[in-house]
């Protein structure tokens, strides 16, 4: 079975180099949304089961953001498994992360630095 997940993140060569390693893949279709706004719209119109959240290490989008957006999608989108991807560096985004999970606020956490394989497992399995 074909399940969709949406990158919602800012880093376009990740979501592109993603993209191209699971073109092949028969279970996994991955699609593109850089505006963050737009996320809860995007979800539906691709009818996406998963959506990995990039929580930026500068700017708007910040773990208070993501986690905001989440709680919202949560609502909208309520089919919708939700990840989060987040700097192993930033000690409050990883508790805040952990905390997330702990509650069902979000499904599941990542961080930037796992391997391409390892995510993608990941987002198989969410």
């Amino acid at each position: 079975m074909l399940k969709t997940v949406l990158l919602i993140m800012r880093r376009a060569s990740l979501a592109q180099g993603l993209m191209a390693k699971v073109q092949d893949a028969p279970d996994l279709r991955l699609c593109y949304e850089p505006d963050y706004d737009n996320a809860d719209t995007a979800i539906r119109s691709h009818l996406a089961a998963g959506a990995l959240l990039e929580v930026a290490e500068d700017g708007e989008q910040d773990i208070g953001f993501c986690l905001s957006l989440c709680a919202q999608l949560r609502k909208v989108t309520p089919h919708c498994h939700l990840m989060l991807m987040c700097s192993e560096g930033q000690m409050e985004a990883v508790h805040r992360a952990i905390e997330a999970k702990r509650k069902g606020e979000i499904d599941d956490f990542v961080f930037y630095d796992v391997s391409l394989d390892y995510l993608i497992a990941s987002l198989q399995a969410l």
